[in-house]
């Protein structure tokens, strides 16, 4: 369920949203031509991690973290459904996963949680929703798991490293005066 935001934080999160577009619009083309499945979740997870983590460190309610994706799938809506319909889910899993666990996102480990575990969500919803309707192609990439576990670790990795320097951005911001709650 999600809580009460306020305007500020509403506006705030929509800025988080479209720096994560941004991020997206300038790191996935490098490695769209690449054909590797999760590739495409891969390239920014670590800049997804950090700003993730940043949002869930000044906005710490419950579906925090899928009203910015939700954000960000509503423009990725205009490019194709699917890309809508993978982050909405991947959030939705992702923000259930960690609310079941932690209740809430006062703990900073609930934050990493949230903020790491989202992009390789994507990795494991896009292949489920490729399985689906991607037909043989994507059938072909899940006969070889080879290529699938170490791109879906990759981004494991680099989603939580990039969310513990949120993490750590996030405090120093606190500290300074920046990021108040």
């Amino acid at each position: 369920m999600i809580a009460r935001l306020t305007l500020r934080d509403v506006v705030f999160l929509a800025v988080v949203a479209a720096c994560l577009l941004a991020v997206s619009f300038l790191v996935v083309p490098l490695v769209i031509s690449l054909p590797i499945p999760g590739i495409r979740s891969l390239a920014p997870s670590p800049f997804y991690g950090l700003l993730l983590a940043v949002a869930l460190l000044k906005v710490r309610q419950p579906g925090t973290l899928f009203v910015v994706v939700s954000l960000v799938g509503l423009v990725l809506l205009m490019m194709a459904w699917v890309m809508f319909a993978v982050n909405v889910i991947a959030g939705a899993l992702a923000e259930l996963i960690v609310l079941a666990v932690f209740r809430s996102y006062q703990r900073n480990e609930a934050v990493l949680l949230a903020a790491g575990l989202y992009m390789p969500l994507t990795v494991l919803v896009s292949l489920g929703i490729g399985a689906v309707v991607g037909g043989p192609t994507i059938a072909q990439f899940l006969m070889n798991p080879w290529l699938i576990v170490p791109v879906l670790g990759a981004t494991a990795l680099l989603s939580f490293i990039g969310a513990w320097a949120g993490l750590r951005l996030g405090q120093e911001l606190r500290v300074a005066g920046v990021l108040r709650a």
